[in-house]
């Protein structure tokens, strides 16, 4: 099914941008971790971290990411993201962009895209944790104009993923190895997958 999921993803605006994008993987690994030491350590973000653009920008091109589109685009994904022009949460923000380095099919990119936020290598993720991801996600594809989920079908993939796993410790926490496949089979997922859903840019919260 997550072969299927892939060929649907491509009737994405953000899957068609991913192929046209040279930053790979590995690349973006490496400027996540660039833009977490450039990072302000901020308790009111999600992550810990906030990240400033001008610190953005430097990580960039530290991480020799400067042939056109990627630059561009990541620079003009990184301004709607900041709409305050406080900085934004580093994780937060490359959970949201990862789709991007992957051309695989949704079960891959869902699976990287959790890695990318897992910056501790943990293996696990929370409840909150895999909601913001989501969102993340839902958020950088609205800004593509592609049709997205509503907060609240976000809220229910989790929940339905976290119904019956054992939860790790007292964190509400799972091992996420595994149990990615579960998500991109989701119905919602789907749904956002064939570009059917019921949301457009600035409507997502």
């Amino acid at each position: 099914m997550g072969n299927n999921a892939s060929n649907n993803s491509d009737r994405m605006a953000i899957s068609a941008m991913s192929h046209m994008m040279n930053i790979t993987k590995p690349q973006l690994l490496q400027l996540r971790d660039n833009c977490i030491s450039a990072s302000i350590k901020d308790g009111s973000t999600p992550s810990g971290y906030k990240l400033r653009r001008e610190n953005f920008l430097q990580a960039m091109r530290d991480s020799r990411i400067s042939i056109e589109p990627d630059y561009q685009v990541l620079e003009k994904l990184f301004t709607m993201w900041d709409r305050n022009s406080y900085g934004v949460d580093t994780l937060t923000f490359f959970a949201g962009i990862s789709p991007l380095a992957s051309i695989m099919d949704v079960n891959t990119k869902l699976q990287y895209a959790i890695e990318v936020y897992d910056y501790k290598k943990t293996g696990r993720v929370s409840r909150i944790s895999l909601v913001r991801i989501l969102q993340a996600i839902n958020e950088t594809s609205s800004y593509f104009g592609d049709k997205v989920l509503i907060p609240r079908q976000i809220v229910v993939i989790v929940d339905d993923l976290f119904d019956g796993e054992n939860r790790l410790e007292d964190d509400d926490a799972i091992q996420y190895e595994g149990r990615v496949e579960k998500i991109a089979c989701h119905p919602f997922v789907m749904e956002f997958s064939n570009n059917k859903g019921s949301s457009r840019y600035g409507n997502v919260q």
